[in-house]
């Protein structure tokens, strides 16, 4: 049976320089594009699963609220570990992150390689999907390990994946092959 998995990118973070990104809670203005984000999701999921992160797991609960479904954590589906990435501008966050996709064996930035992240999320959405016998699911996870995932299976390059992927923005796939619809 084909399924639809939407993969969702948390909301802006309130950005704290010096404390590492998933501790980071959700900006005042973060869900201000929830509807729009709920009138795209096509079709609507049963569930809505997500990291344990704070920003996404703010995001798929009011997700979930706004739909009226249930919501649930899981592990495994936080973004690429970088305990100690510092705060940096953002052309330097761009240049880090496309040489972390250009070498995905490397730990480039942060403690995991590209494809550490990959096979874990990877792992989580397999569980996840397992675990929810919901045609259509939506899990609330990052930008770096959605665009790793979505662009292994349909052939893309993550970098520019990762970079078109806004806060509050979803990736939508047929499961379990995960090309995109």
């Amino acid at each position: 049976m084909t399924r639809t998995l939407h993969l969702i990118k948390h909301g802006k973070p309130f950005i704290i320089p010096g404390v590492p990104a998933h501790e980071w809670n959700l900006a005042s203005d973060a869900l201000d594009g929830l509807p729009a984000l709920t009138e795209r999701l096509n079709p609507l999921p049963g569930i809505v699963i997500s990291s344990e992160e704070p920003k996404a797991k703010a995001t798929a609960q009011a997700l979930a609220a706004a739909l009226n479904v249930r919501h649930r954590p899981m592990l495994g589906l936080h973004e690429h570990l970088r305990y100690t990435n510092e705060y940096t501008s953002t052309e330097e966050f761009q240049a880090r992150f496309q040489r972390f996709f250009a070498a995905p064996d490397l730990v480039v930035v942060g403690e995991e390689s590209a494809r550490d992240a990959l096979t874990r999320f990877r792992n989580a959405v397999n569980a996840v999907m397992q675990a929810n016998a919901q045609e259509n699911v939506a899990i609330v996870s990052h930008g770096t390990v959605i665009s790793l995932l979505v662009a292994e299976a349909n052939g893309l390059d993550p970098f520019p994946l990762w970079q078109s992927l806004k806060l509050l923005d979803a990736v939508s796939v047929e499961w379990p092959t995960l090309k995109l619809l």
